[in-house]
């Protein structure tokens, strides 16, 4: 394998990676994939649904401090996981699992590698919580869930990507870190790069379709779940959490907002909740 030669030769290497076995991105343990599986199925009671989360105790007990945090619920504190099933609902306990699973991902030994993840993280939980948010307001209450999910795995190429270029700087020393060649990789791979790693896990399709589609410059009007984390996914860089920051960012231009009917003091307040909620989640 050469290293040597024009940028466009480097992008090839790392999605020679991306797509072998030298690298391994283990986003969802087996208890979220046997939780995801046994969540398709309505009729399962609490219980089982609880046995099986708490086959991880390390993760069963992390999903439920985060069960009993401000952040996620702010009501009496649950002691078991049923419990927590019960006041919060099975999809609500399932986007604690997840914000459990996917935080342990983004941290690395390598300084520099380990400054994008810090923020890239911000911007998917920020993503997420507004996505959410954005559907409850709307009158979509039923996919807010899904909104949460969808936003915080929106850009998970991302985090597959910095993976590589961590390995690759590892093992190859002639591979400079430098914030262009950081950028021109996310930019140019992380869409495709998170759908085929997402398609490989069996997510469901819905979050699949965001993670490709939620940069296209012609989008479905029809698909509130994918407008709604568009929004979120801008609302963020205008404050401050994501890696392209844009504080002049005018939310209520954007198109989504007009196919969704968002009026501009919806947009301000919205804002506000990321904001508020991402410091709680600093304090947690």
């Amino acid at each position: 394998m050469t290293l040597e030669g024009n940028p466009t030769s480097l992008l090839d290497i790392v999605k020679s990676y991306a797509s072998s076995e030298k690298l391994s991105l283990p986003v969802f343990p087996p208890v979220a994939i046997e939780l995801q599986q046994i969540m398709a199925d309505e009729d399962i009671p609490l219980d089982q649904i609880a046995k099986t989360l708490c086959k991880d105790q390390a993760l069963a007990s992390q999903v439920l401090k985060l069960a009993n945090s401000a952040f996620f619920s702010g009501l009496n504190r649950v002691r078991t996981i049923r419990e927590a099933l019960m006041r919060l609902g099975v999809n609500q306990v399932f986007n604690c699992l997840m914000v459990s699973c996917q935080s342990n991902l983004y941290t690395s030994k390598n300084p520099f590698i380990a400054n994008y993840l810090q923020v890239l993280w911000r911007h998917a939980l920020a993503t997420a919580i507004g996505a959410k948010w954005l559907l409850q307001k709307g009158g979509y209450a039923d996919l807010a869930d899904e909104g949460f999910l969808a936003g915080l795995l929106h850009d998970i190429g991302k985090l597959l990507l910095l993976r590589v270029v961590e390995t690759l700087n590892s093992e190859h020393s002639d591979i400079k870190l430098s914030d262009e060649f950081i950028t021109e990789i996310l930019d140019s791979m992380h869409v495709e790069q998170g759908y085929s790693l997402m398609e490989e896990w069996s997510i469901p399709p819905n979050y699949c379709n965001t993670a490709r589609d939620h940069h296209l410059e012609e989008f479905d009007s029809a698909n509130v779940l994918l407008m709604a984390v568009r929004i979120a996914d801008q609302v963020t860089r205008k404050t401050g959490m994501s890696l392209k920051e844009d504080p002049n960012l005018i939310p209520v231009s954007l198109p989504e907002v007009h196919a969704m009917g968002i009026r501009e003091i919806v947009l301000a307040e919205l804002e506000i909740v990321i904001e508020d909620a991402m410091e709680l989640e600093m304090a947690m």
